[in-house]
C-alpha cells in the first residue's frame, strides 16, 4: 500500500501535480544522508579518527610492553576515554611521539610524566589491565576476557564471572555428562 501526497499546484513546465510516495521520500532521504556523509570533510574526519585509534593502539602497546593487544579492545578503550577527554586525539599524538623515542615502558612512563601526560598514560594502562575505563558517568566495561590482569594466571585461574566455566563458555561444545541426575526415576 502506498500513500500519495498530492499537491494542488501544477509544477512548472507542464509536469502536472506533485506526487510523492512514501518509498520515494524514504529513498530520497537516504540518498541525501549518504551524500552528506560522504563529503570530503566527513571522510577526512573518519580518516583522522582512524589514525587516532591506530596511534592509540601503538601507545597502548608501548606502555603495556605487550605486542599482541586486541585492536578491537584498543578502539573500545579509546572511544570510552574520548567521551571525557575532548583533546584525546592531540594527547595521543603527543604520546605516540614520546613512545617512538622511548623504547621501554618505564622510560616511556617517565617521559610522559615529564611532559604532563602521566595521568592519561596511567588511565590507559589501568584500562588495559582492568578492562574498565573510569568516566564521569561511572565505570565503562570495555573488555572482560581481554583484561591484561588475567594473563599471568590464565593457565590455572578462570576469569571471575557469574558462571564457573569462564567467560563465553557457551560458545564451545557442551561438557560431557559425568553422571545421571539424582532425581532420575528408575525405569523398570
Amino acid at each position: 500500500m502506498t500513500t500519495k501526497i498530492s499537491g494542488s499546484t501544477p509544477m512548472p513546465g507542464g509536469f502536472g501535480k506533485l506526487s510523492v510516495t512514501r518509498r520515494t521520500l524514504l529513498a530520497g532521504t537516504a540518498a541525501l544522508l549518504a551524500a552528506v556523509a560522504s563529503t570530503p570533510e566527513a571522510l577526512a574526519q573518519t580518516a583522522s579518527a582512524q589514525a587516532s585509534v591506530a596511534g592509540f593502539h601503538e601507545v597502548s602497546r608501548a606502555i603495556t610492553g605487550k605486542a599482541n593487544l586486541s585492536p578491537t579492545t584498543s578502539e573500545r578503550i579509546y572511544r570510552a576515554l574520548a567521551a571525557d577527554h575532548a583533546d584525546l586525539a592531540e594527547n595521543v599524538n603527543a604520546l605516540a611521539t614520546l613512545a617512538s623515542a622511548n623504547p621501554t615502558p618505564s622510560t616511556f612512563r617517565d617521559a610522559a610524566k615529564q611532559a604532563g601526560q602521566g595521568d592519561l598514560l596511567l588511565a590507559i594502562l589501568t584500562a588495559w589491565y582492568t578492562g574498565t575505563v573510569e568516566t564521569k558517568q561511572g565505570p565503562v566495561v570495555v573488555s572482560y576476557k581481554e583484561a591484561l590482569m588475567y594473563r599471568p594466571v590464565e593457565d590455572g585461574l578462570t576469569v571471575p564471572t557469574y558462571c564457573n566455566k569462564g567467560p563465553i563458555w557457551w560458545t564451545g561444545l557442551p561438557p560431557e555428562v559425568t553422571r545421571m541426575p539424582i532425581n532420575n526415576p528408575k525405569v523398570l
